[in-house]
Order: structure tokens, then sequence, then C-alpha cells
């Protein structure tokens, strides 16, 4: 393997979808009720904004010419009312391993780039959600040291 770790640019766009498209898969195997097949997963707009942005960033990995991981981060704040702390955090939008690359610690290094970009926005915390059927990502997120702040429920009535 010839691993190489950096940020993504603009041109890295029509490589990131494959992967970023399997990701989609997974959730709309998981939860079909709230995903759809979808041939685009990824706007390009957004993209590009996270890519300009100084509060959005996109890590990639790869091996030669392959991604093998990517990680999407955006710098986000509360609502402004007066009952929210004025605070912001980091928030990771998605983060991916292409199969064959899996278990093999890429995840790991995008998580510790996360912290690191977090740390360096000043944010109070990193934050993400994950869905229930993701048992190896919850799995892997709590190694990593996250622990649950909150949770989403749901009562299907169809």
């Amino acid at each position: 393997m010839d691993i190489k770790f950096r940020e993504a640019v603009i041109e890295d766009y029509e490589r990131l979808k494959p992967i970023h498209k399997e990701v989609h898969n997974l959730h709309v195997l998981g939860r079909p009720d709230k995903y759809k097949p979808a041939d685009e997963t990824l706007d390009r707009d957004y993209f590009i904004e996270l890519i300009e942005s100084p509060d959005g960033k996109v890590f990639l990995i790869e091996d030669g010419d392959a991604i093998a991981a990517f990680m999407i981060l955006k710098k986000v704040w509360p609502p402004k009312w007066g009952t929210k702390v004025q605070s912001p955090v980091v928030f990771m939008e998605d983060l991916g391993v292409t199969p064959s690359y899996q278990r093999k610690g890429l995840a790991r290094k995008l998580f510790e780039k996360a912290v690191e970009f977090t740390k360096a926005c000043n944010a109070e915390s990193l934050e993400l959600g994950v869905w229930e059927f993701n048992r190896s990502a919850i799995k892997f997120y709590e190694e990593m040291g996250m622990t649950t702040q909150a949770r989403k429920m749901e009562f299907k009535v169809k």
C-alpha cells in the first residue's frame, strides 16, 4: 500500500463520489424508510463550499490513485437563542472507508485528524450522528472515546 493523507481539493470531487455513494448505500440498506437509492449522493456545490470555507474540511486517505477513506467536517454554531451557550462544535458529517481498506487503522487516523481540527477551531467538542443499525460504527466511535450526548427517538405510526 502507498498510503497518503491529505486535504481534498475541488479536483477530487469526481474521485470522491464513488466512496461517498458507498456510505450512502449503507444507509439505504439500514434505513430504507429514510434513505433512497440515488445516482448522485454528494452535491458538487456543497463540496466546493466545504473546500473553500475555513469552517469546513474534507480529508482523504489515498492508496496510489484510489481514495481509500474520507471524512467531511464542518464547524457549526448553535442557534442564537438566549438559552443556548454560544460555543462552536465541529460536526463530522461523513466518514467512510472503502470495504477493502477497513480494519487497517484508516478510520482511526481520520478521527485523530478530526480531533486535531476541532482543537484548532477552538471548538467545544467533536460531534456526529450515527444510526443505531450501524453497530460497527458505534463501537468504533466508543473506542475513540466518544460518548452518547443525546438520543433521537421515533415512534412509527405507519
